[in-house]
């Protein structure tokens, strides 16, 4: 079996979009099988956004709903290794819950910042090295690298077209860029 079984941690809104974002995936078979969250809210929701957008592909029983804050774990014990954790819950606990990724042998996705202190950083850092040792795959949402807006302004910016650029700032909030 070559599915890529998922757990999404963090069932908020990015982790809800990250989660869609790896279920459009085209070149190969993908299934979404454990959600965790502190909050039934959150998860409830999040269930049911992507059930009703991937039906085939959302295999999450009310057993694989898993609430509370070693959830984590649950949903992480239901992957093989290879399969694929996304960490998309607050970042201070982004590097515990990468380190029990890491263990279990599973490839990440996780959200930026990954970390919200030198000691957090830290033990991400060395995870990254166990997870390099292990050949896993790690990786760190950076949307602006990849929005076509954003990089045809830089490279606007680099042939010059906008002159000389004293100050640059930029704006998220959930309906955007404003």
């Amino acid at each position: 079996n070559n599915t890529i079984s998922i757990a999404l941690v963090g069932c908020g809104g990015r982790g809800t979009g990250a989660a869609s974002n790896a279920l459009s995936v085209k070149n190969g078979p993908i299934k979404l099988v454990a959600m965790a969250d502190v909050f039934e809210d959150r998860l409830t929701t999040s269930h049911r956004a992507l059930s009703n957008k991937f039906k085939e592909k959302v295999e999450v029983g009310d057993a694989q709903k898993l609430i509370g804050f070693d959830a984590y774990k649950e949903a992480m014990d239901l992957l093989k290794p290879g399969d694929v954790v996304i960490l998309t819950t607050p970042p201070a606990f982004r590097w515990v819950q990468y380190t029990y990724a890491i263990q279990k042998g599973l490839n990440v996705f996780m959200e930026k910042p990954v970390a919200v202190d030198g000691a957090g950083i830290r033990q991400v850092l060395a995870a990254a090295e166990v997870a390099k040792a292990k050949n896993l795959k790690v990786g760190v949402g950076l949307q602006r690298h990849h929005d076509p807006k954003y990089q045809e302004t830089i490279g606007r910016i680099q042939e010059g077209e906008l002159g000389d650029i004293i100050l640059y700032r930029c704006y998220w909030n959930s309906g955007g860029v404003w």
